[in-house]
């Protein structure tokens, strides 16, 4: 591969000799074995060009994102520095030359062993982790615990979980974060909410905060304190607001809404039901409120047809149509 005359780029902006350099100082580095005269050198080495200063940003850059990424990061780097120096040096050179969004094709290569669970449409599961911590899945979720010698991770691979960390017992305490497609979430002793969706993930915090830091832009980090959420995309996270009313509470296996638009209500109430549930554009914005049960929709359903002016048509069992009275 050609790597010169790619400028302002993603791709290969820095000359391959240097790339190749900065990566066998990251393996060195990550081998442990670095005295104080090598690191001298490192320092010197950065310091003869700009090119040299930018691949080493880069390389620092890299690791720490493989590192977030996974428990095993730092275990997977230390690894290949002590296996193939040579086949090491081009493997990681190669990413270098990668634009940061084309490493996280790499993340999942990285990933220790872990305990997988999931629910199926409707279903709600509770789970005690090892450390004692509190894991509910909501509806159709799936999600990986990777505990390791220096993490606690819990990597959401689609849905919504409730967590409730439990202070570790280890002597130096290891860190607990989830892991979306969009980034990482950190949390600092908390009760909080995680939701995967496919354009962006969603934190709310009951007690605590959470640290949130989007996979493309990990200057854009911003921390949500307690009654407070957040939307972030895998480059921008909003600014923190209050929590709506009722959030979390589905872990109970309710619905509470404020003045929620049906169109928002019945989009909710269908992630608990198998097939269709649709609604006439005319009933879209009636403001619905009350707590409702998630464990029986169909309750749920005639008790708005009770209570408000639409009636709920049953094509079949599993197509609903909501429609003005």
């Amino acid at each position: 591969m050609n790597n010169a005359g790619i400028r302002n780029g993603t791709r290969a902006d820095i000359p391959s000799v240097i790339l190749d350099e900065a990566a066998f100082w990251l393996m060195e580095l990550h081998s442990g074995q670095l005295d104080a005269r090598q690191r001298q050198k490192l320092n010197e080495w950065c310091a003869r060009s700009a090119d040299h200063e930018r691949a080493w940003q880069r390389a620092q850059t890299f690791s720490t994102k493989l590192q977030g990424l996974s428990p095993a990061g730092s275990k997977a780097l230390k690894q290949l520095a002590g296996s193939d120096r040579r086949k090491a040096v081009k493997t990681i050179a190669a990413l270098l030359v990668a634009a940061p969004v084309g490493w996280l094709g790499y993340r999942y290569a990285f990933e220790g062993e872990g305990v997988r669970y999931s629910t199926v449409v409707g279903q709600q599961r509770e789970i005690v982790l090892d450390d004692g911590s509190c894991l509910v899945l909501n509806t159709n979720t799936e999600v990986d615990v990777v505990f390791s010698e220096d993490q606690r991770r819990l990597i959401l691979r689609r849905g919504e979980i409730f967590v409730t960390t439990a202070k570790d017992s280890r002597s130096y305490p290891r860190p607990f974060s989830v892991q979306v497609k969009q980034g990482n979430m950190r949390a600092l002793g908390t009760r909080f909410t995680a939701r995967q969706e496919d354009a962006k993930s969603h934190v709310a915090v009951m007690e605590g905060s959470v640290e949130i830091t989007p996979i493309e832009n990990t200057t854009a980090k911003i921390v949500v304190r307690t009654n407070a959420q957040s939307s972030f995309t895998s480059k921008e996270a909003d600014i923190p607001v209050a929590l709506d009313a009722g959030t979390g509470s589905w872990a109970d296996g309710m619905l509470v809404a404020h003045k929620m638009p049906m169109a928002v209500f019945l989009a909710e109430l269908d992630r608990y039901r198998p097939g269709r549930l649709q609604y006439d554009a005319r009933v879209a914005k009636l403001p619905v409120s009350g707590a409702f049960s998630l464990k029986d929709t169909d309750q749920t359903l005639a008790t708005l047809q009770q209570t408000m002016p639409v009636r709920i048509q049953y094509l079949t069992r599993y197509w609903v149509t909501v429609t003005p009275q």
